[in-house]
């Protein structure tokens, strides 16, 4: 067994795999969640379940968190009975996708504690948290990021580690890469409508675009799924607007006109507004078919 002890605090789709990833790699990984499910999931897998984020961070030298939103981050952290205390020593990971504000706070809160930060969000799907072939995007002070602790935990859950720079650093990337990706994402899904709606065959589509200067990485994992029209939610349409709009506030911030990135966001909260939030980003290509009467790939039930 590894002699590093891991704590990982949000056991959902993403943490919980990452939480059996650190299993198979031989960590202690102790773990807590809201959802007596996930709870129950990753105590029959092998894992320890602590009573709250707080005893988790306790007993692990390395603490992940996987949570969904900035306040959700801030609580957990810094709220009544947070994990930053003067009596809590570990290493931080947080993996979430946040705004950079809200990781300069914890960062500054954690300063004046024994333990140190990383913001360390992660790009890739709930398969490759359970592989350990993420992409992790690391920001904060560089001597912690070489330190032995995280490094292990880092290389057991990604196949590549990008440092980005301090505090905010990861987290801004990781903004800046889900809007780009979405962004590809919305204007091919667009585009592979309108190719239909043409007399196009959608595999053909498929095997000639994706083949073609047009591609990208969004667009190659998400047409497959298309054409089966699978839309089970990885990522969903509200992640992807939630994102967005972090990324536009990052841009307000610093009073840099998202131009493109707007209309992006648009987009996605048309496609929410139209009842396909919870529906995998590959969704929303159903606004574009609404509009054109075509239907991309099989036809629905």
């Amino acid at each position: 067994m590894v002699e590093t002890t891991v704590g990982v605090v949000g056991l959902g789709k993403m943490g919980g795999n990452m939480a059996k990833c650190l299993v198979d790699a031989g960590f202690q990984v102790y773990g807590s969640d809201v959802q007596p499910d996930a709870r129950e999931a990753f105590e029959a897998y092998g894992g320890t379940v602590a009573e709250s984020p707080q005893a988790v961070a306790e007993q692990s030298d390395v603490t992940v968190t996987s949570l969904p939103t900035s306040e959700i981050v801030e609580d957990v952290y810094l709220g009544d009975g947070g994990m930053v205390t003067e009596s809590i020593e570990t290493v931080f990971l947080e993996m979430s996708t946040i705004a950079p504000p809200t990781t300069e706070t914890l960062a500054e809160a954690i300063e004046l504690s024994p333990s140190s930060i990383l913001d360390a969000p992660i790009t890739g799907s709930p398969a490759d948290s359970r592989e350990g072939t993420l992409t992790a995007l690391v920001g904060g002070e560089q001597p912690v990021f070489e330190s032995d602790s995280p490094q292990a935990v880092l290389d057991a859950l990604a196949k590549e580690i990008h440092y980005a720079g301090d505090s905010g650093a990861g987290h801004a990337m990781k903004l800046l890469n889900n809007t780009m990706s979405m962004g590809n994402l919305v204007l091919a899904m667009e585009t592979v409508t309108l190719g239909a709606k043409y007399g196009i065959e959608a595999e053909k589509l498929w095997s000639i675009l994706g083949n073609a200067s047009a591609t990208s990485v969004a667009f190659e994992s998400r047409m497959p799924r298309v054409l089966d029209r699978d839309f089970e939610a990885g990522f969903t349409i509200d992640f992807a607007k939630k994102d967005i709009g972090l990324a536009m506030e990052m841009a307000d911030a610093k009073e840099y006109p998202l131009f493109l990135g707007s209309l992006v966001h648009r987009m996605y909260t048309r496609a929410s507004d139209e009842g396909y939030g919870q529906e995998d980003v590959g969704a929303v290509v159903k606004m574009f078919e609404e509009q054109t009467g075509t239907t991309v790939g099989e036809s629905t039930e």
